[in-house]
C-alpha cells in the first residue's frame, strides 16, 4: 500500500518538477530572443526547415526566405502591403467546422450514399 502512494507523490513531484522547469527555460528562451531594434511579426511553414517571415528592422518590414542553410532576402514591404488576414476574411480558403462535416455525411447516409 505505501509503495502505491509513495509511486503517485513520486510522479506527482515529476510533473510538478517538469512544469516549473519547462516555465524557467520558456521564459529565459523569451527573454534571449527579444531584440530592440527588429522582431519577428510573422512566419509561415512550406515544408520541412523552409519557411518565410516578415521581419520589422526599425521601420522596414522585410520579407525573407529561411531555410535550414541560408536566410534569403525576398523583398521590402510597405505599411500599406501588411493587411491582417483573419479566420473571416479568408472566406473559401477557411476550413469547415465539425458541425457541418457532420451534417454533410447525415444528409450523404440519408440519401444512400449518392450524389443527387
Amino acid at each position: 500500500m505505501w509503495r502505491v502512494i509513495a509511486t503517485f507523490i513520486a510522479v506527482a513531484l515529476i510533473i510538478y518538477l517538469s512544469y516549473v522547469a519547462s516555465k524557467y527555460i520558456g521564459g529565459s528562451l523569451k527573454r534571449s530572443s527579444s531584440s530592440r531594434y527588429m522582431r519577428l511579426l510573422d512566419q509561415v511553414t512550406l515544408g520541412q526547415d523552409r519557411h518565410i517571415a516578415i521581419v520589422q528592422v526599425g521601420a522596414k518590414y522585410m520579407l525573407v526566405g529561411v531555410t535550414a542553410g541560408q536566410v534569403s532576402f525576398l523583398s521590402e514591404l510597405r505599411d500599406e502591403e501588411l493587411i491582417s488576414l483573419s479566420a473571416e476574411d479568408e472566406g473559401e480558403m477557411k476550413s469547415p467546422d465539425f458541425k457541418s462535416m457532420l451534417e454533410k455525411l447525415s444528409d450523404l447516409g440519408k440519401r444512400g450514399g449518392k450524389d443527387s
